[in-house]
């Protein structure tokens, strides 16, 4: 339930196809590449730790820093301080690891084209919804991360292929969102959040395989018109 679940398989045939991607090797519950490096519980730790210069420490306070203090169900995940080796060797050995290669991709794409568009992919669990009937909460950090007019293009996308369509609302974007996108050079980044009880069963965290297959063709369908915009 602290995973995005199944994410990748939605996108892999379009994703093999001639697009650059990043795919996490590594659990977010372990460490959380969607979260500032710094964004760090100091309370989870047995020795001092570098604080966050930031006025945001909503996600530390809510237990879902870089590195997570609490599941998805609420409950505590370590019985024991962690050490700040073992938060360097996390960061060192996955975290940075994943924004180099993204920032490489980033750079290479852009020096070919004038303009990118980066999907960042999530899944969410439907019991957090204000509609449960909402297949995609699309994040925009509230029109800071990708240009108006791509996104209006392609939330109309979304719509015309029968997805629910919620914005910003409960989901805005997290760090890469905000880090990365930059519509006034031309970077677009569009945070994904998809409905898992669309695709999947919560309760078993079972795949849907008729439903993931037809999500899947619909995610295709959107990809292959925005690159017609482009």
């Amino acid at each position: 339930m602290s995973e995005d679940i199944y994410v990748d398989e939605l996108w892999m045939n379009i994703i093999e196809n001639n697009f650059s991607y990043v795919k996490a090797l590594f659990p977010r519950i372990y460490v959380d590449a969607n979260r500032h490096p710094l964004e760090l519980d100091q309370n989870m730790f047995s020795s001092a730790i570098p604080k966050l210069n930031s006025k945001d420490n909503s996600k530390v306070n809510l237990g879902i820093g870089v590195i997570p203090r609490l599941s998805a169900y609420g409950n505590e995940i370590y019985n024991t301080l962690l050490t700040r080796t073992s938060i360097r060797k996390r960061l060192l050995e996955h975290y940075f690891p994943y924004h180099n290669i993204l920032k490489k991709y980033i750079n290479e794409v852009k020096n070919v084209h004038k303009e990118i568009l980066i999907f960042d992919c999530h899944s969410m669990p439907s019991r957090g919804l204000y509609d449960k009937d909402i297949d995609i909460v699309m994040g925009t950090n509230y029109g800071k991360a990708i240009s108006k007019k791509l996104f209006t293009n392609i939330k109309d996308l979304f719509l015309n292929e029968k997805f629910k369509v919620a914005v910003n609302t409960p989901y805005s974007g997290g760090f890469i969102s905000k880090y990365y996108g930059d519509p006034k050079n031309k970077i677009n980044v569009l945070q994904i959040e998809i409905n898992r009880k669309k695709y999947v069963n919560e309760k078993l965290l079972s795949r849907n395989f008729d439903k993931m297959k037809n999500m899947s063709s619909r995610f295709e369908s959107i990809i292959y018109k925005i690159n017609k915009i482009f």
